[in-house]
């Protein structure tokens, strides 16, 4: 400090002698000097000998072609640190900071902004020696695309990597404050909490929302991909695929960043299919008799999601086709949850459609060539007629309706449909049907 005020005094007497003889800026000399939009402090007011020095100033006017030697008031330390203060007393320090050498990113005498870089912009500034391969993609972070590299970065030193203004936790969240209050919702996405450049590239890249990989379930199978292969391999192979996972499109379903729902889902397992199978939802939300897995765990209780070897990406099997030869595993997905035996005997006391010990499930599904599916009685999601029976079921490729009218009784029921006569059954009284 006592060295800073004897140099800034010297500069001072100086700078009084020269209040009374000839500027440097002048026509003859050194006028280009201040052409510039923006002028360091010194050179507004012609004080040249603030940071130039030499021994007989009155000499260099008369005869400046030959007494041209200036020294600096710092010695050998950068001329700069006279006036400003050390900026390099971080941990990571820029290479130029640390060497002295200010000027190879500012002009000492002037420039087109208030920090009076050497090029019209920081990242030029940044560029001159940095590969510039932060503005080259389809997709620019605000900062970057702006040239605003200081935003992020500390152009002197920092005590972060990178010379970042914060760390990494953190550093994003000073522009986009609306994802740290994500960090209080119940399930939050590991990368968010610890650093958001493990999925979005800060400078630029070819992918929407700065992605790290050409599409969001590319990205995701980064990590997800080798904590579990099999998922993997489900989602690139499956034989029938689930259309947002087919497209790339994660983040339709799942909120990259944290939730308020397990597995990070923008809304209830219950709820969250509907946001695209609106008529399905709308058809549940009013009927009367809701297939319990819908009810109470959501579609991916039978649903694998990502995608499936089986119809209508099922966890297990269960055929496309209204009429089916029956064999063992066909309709294995209903059997995770109701009793084989319903198909064991034509006769039986275990299952509640049956006319005496005739038993009727046995019966529609067993017809040779022509076996009846679960689902050409049975309403999969949800109903308005008793035992999930359907109202109807499309018949053929006419468009034709197939109307189903159940009547449920004290011990059994009546059927009147479109495939057959009215058929009555009872439990315990054997109905002799015409």
């Amino acid at each position: 400090m006592i060295k800073k005020l004897l140099l800034l005094t010297g500069v001072v007497c100086i700078s009084l002698f020269q209040a009374n003889a000839e500027t440097c800026v002048t026509a003859e000399c050194h006028a280009d000097i201040k052409q510039y939009e923006v002028l360091h402090a010194p050179v507004e007011a012609d004080e040249c000998t603030t940071c130039h020095l030499m021994d007989d100033y009155e000499q260099h006017i008369a005869k400046p072609s030959e007494f041209h030697e200036f020294t600096s008031p710092a010695d050998d330390g950068p001329v700069c640190l006279v006036c400003h203060d050390e900026k390099g007393g971080k941990e990571f320090v820029h290479a130029p900071v640390e060497g002295g050498d200010c000027t190879a990113c500012h002009n000492p005498h002037g420039g087109t902004n208030q920090y009076m870089l050497i090029t019209a912009t920081e990242s030029e500034t940044c560029f001159q020696c940095h590969e510039n391969d932060k503005m080259s993609k389809k997709f620019l972070h605000g900062p970057v695309g702006a040239g605003e590299c200081a935003s992020c970065h500390d152009p002197h030193s920092s005590d972060h990597q990178y010379q970042l203004k914060a760390a990494k936790d953190e550093l994003c969240f000073i522009c986009h404050s609306d994802k740290k209050e994500d960090l209080s919702k119940v399930s939050v996405h590991a990368p968010v909490v610890d650093d958001c450049t493990l999925c979005h590239d800060p400078h630029n890249s070819d992918t929407k929302f700065h992605l790290k990989a050409e599409d969001e379930k590319s990205l995701c199978l980064t990590c997800h991909g080798d904590m579990d292969p099999d998922f993997k391999e489900n989602i690139l192979n499956a034989k029938y695929k689930h259309q947002p996972v087919e497209d790339g499109s994660c983040g339709e379903c799942h909120n990259p960043h944290a939730s308020d729902f397990g597995q990070l889902l923008r809304s209830d397992t219950k709820q969250i299919c509907f946001e695209c199978h609106k008529d399905l939802g709308n058809r549940i939300e009013h009927s009367q008799y809701i297939h319990a897995p819908v009810e109470f765990d959501g579609c991916n209780a039978c649903h694998n999601v990502h995608g499936s070897g089986n119809p209508f990406i099922l966890y297990e099997h269960f055929p496309k086709t209204f009429y089916n030869q029956y064999t063992d595993g066909m309709y294995k997905l209903c059997y995770e949850c109701h009793d084989t035996g319903n198909l064991e005997s034509a006769t039986t006391d275990g299952t509640g459609f049956r006319n005496g010990e005739q038993n009727l499930h046995y019966l529609h599904v067993m017809i040779p060539g022509k076996g009846r599916s679960c689902k050409a009685c049975h309403e999969v999601h949800a109903s308005n007629q008793p035992l999930h029976i359907r109202n109807s079921v499309p018949f053929g490729s006419g468009g034709w309706e197939l109307p189903i009218k159940f009547t449920r009784t004290e011990n059994g029921g009546t059927c009147v449909v479109g495939c057959h006569k009215p058929k009555t059954y009872d439990r315990e009284n054997v109905f002799q049907n015409p």
